[in-house]
């Protein structure tokens, strides 16, 4: 079995990929204008490739495992469709019949689908710069997210975090995720970035504590304030120790469970059989995650510290994808209401 090694620049760690499923394709070299072919050459070329928004060298960890996930994707495709697709075959009917699969055969989310047809385009666009034939449809593929009427999005109020707080004589494994989710409240990263906090990236303040934090994702170094008595007390005196992201989701949904966060709404659930979001009504603690602490910050602060402030801790650059993270559950008079207090007092 052939193993293909790719490097992240990012954190310079080794990118296993398992050939098995990609069969034969890398040993018997293909064309260079297949699909499959570009795709490998644009994660080969990961480490030297200049990133337009940062102008740094090499993509991120996160752009690399997701090509890698398209080269498996493309390459199940094509033995659906039992043809090699090339360059110069991508034309309107093959991307409605790729959209199609993803949407229907492969059920995936409306987002997820729509980022790989956003990689399919990236991926040509790249191909045709270094002057391979390109299908000239290509250039009119369009990417789609969901629309915002019909996201549903779930976040933890202040009364729920206070029946998380008042929870006590959990085992030990819970109580270090519970001290996760509470710092997670109150912080608004990542949980790529919460969970690996250290001790060492907290400093003393004059009425609480700062956090640094450099997001792994936008890159930019921030410092957090901390001023919730509770939170500081678990940093100072009671830090978590460190888990993994698919433990640290479960034990949320056990958490919230134990709190009693338990009305059921509307929302999306993974469905054991398929693996794919279900959307159904659930009680709300089965469909919390790790990202919902993280929205719940920005969500129960908006209105109440300045926007841009919010934007900066959370790491948004444009106030409407921060204004469309928190969705139906920002207070639409939050502007007015801030407005009337400040000019009230002139």
């Amino acid at each position: 079995m052939l193993l293909a090694c790719f490097f992240s620049s990012k954190n310079e760690v080794l990118i296993f990929v398992n050939c098995k499923v990609m069969n034969q394709t890398i040993l018997n070299k293909l064309p260079e204008n297949s699909l499959l072919t570009q795709i490998k050459d644009y994660i080969n070329s990961a480490p030297l490739r200049r990133i337009k928004r940062t102008g740094s060298i090499g993509l991120s960890f996160n752009t690399i495992r997701n090509l890698q996930r398209f080269y498996i994707l493309i390459k199940e495709f094509e033995t659906n469709i039992s043809k090699t697709v090339y360059l110069t075959d991508i034309d309107h009917s093959i991307v409605n019949k790729f959209q199609e699969w993803l949407l229907s055969t492969k059920m995936y989310s409306v987002n997820n689908a729509g980022l790989q047809l956003k990689l399919l385009k990236m991926v040509c666009k790249e191909a045709e710069r270094k002057g391979v034939e390109v299908n000239v449809y290509t250039r009119q593929i369009e990417s789609f997210t969901q629309r915002s009427k019909d996201r549903l999005l779930q976040t933890l109020s202040f009364e729920d975090i206070n029946l998380i707080k008042n929870l006590n004589h959990l085992p030990d494994t819970l109580e270090n995720s519970r001290r996760w989710i509470l710092i997670g409240l109150y912080i608004g990263q990542r949980v790529s970035d919460l969970l690996v906090l250290k001790p060492g990236q907290v400093r003393s303040a004059s009425k609480g504590l700062y956090v640094d934090i450099l997001q792994q994702k936008t890159e930019k170094h921030i410092t957090v304030g901390i001023v919730d008595p509770d939170v500081i007390d678990i940093i100072e005196n009671s830090f978590p120790y460190q888990i993994s992201q698919q433990l640290f989701n479960k034990q949320i949904k056990q958490i919230c469970k134990l709190a009693g966060i338990t009305s059921m709404v509307k929302g999306y659930k993974i469905c054991d059989k398929t693996r794919r979001k279900r959307l159904g009504v659930y009680p709300k603690c089965d469909i919390l995650s790790s990202h919902d602490l993280r929205r719940s910050f920005a969500t129960n602060y908006f209105g109440k510290i300045s926007t841009p402030i919010l934007m900066h801790i959370t790491g948004h650059s444009k106030e409407s994808t921060f204004l469309t993270y928190i969705g139906s559950q920002a207070n639409k008079d939050a502007y007015a209401d801030a407005f009337i207090n400040l000019a009230s007092t002139l």
